[in-house]
């Protein structure tokens, strides 16, 4: 089984909460084992560490750039229907691309 440490990131991380939430209970119904946490761009560079992937709410997309030169971990805009629709199997497949 797979191992999952995802950190999403937004502006405030309010809107990511709510993905969280839903990612969470997806990767349970799927017996996955997954870390995710949701924080504001200005604290990612701080919890970086402790994950394997950033994930940028589509509105803070154009942040993509500075973050990257900030952590060492990959740093990937989430499309924006999967974002809004909270496409967990869309966001586990493109995490799954990237860390492969």
């Amino acid at each position: 089984m797979k191992d999952y440490k995802i950190l999403l990131v937004c502006s405030g991380g309010m809107s990511t909460t709510i993905l969280m939430s839903k990612m969470q209970k997806y990767a349970e119904e799927k017996g996955m084992n997954l870390k995710v946490d949701a924080c504001a761009a200005s604290a990612c560079q701080d919890k970086a560490s402790e994950y394997d992937i950033i994930l940028l709410g589509p509105q803070i997309a154009y942040q993509k750039s500075s973050i990257i030169a900030k952590v060492s971990i990959p740093v990937v805009a989430m499309q924006p229907q999967d974002y809004a629709m909270a496409r967990c199997e869309h966001i586990f497949k493109q995490v799954d691309e990237i860390l492969s």
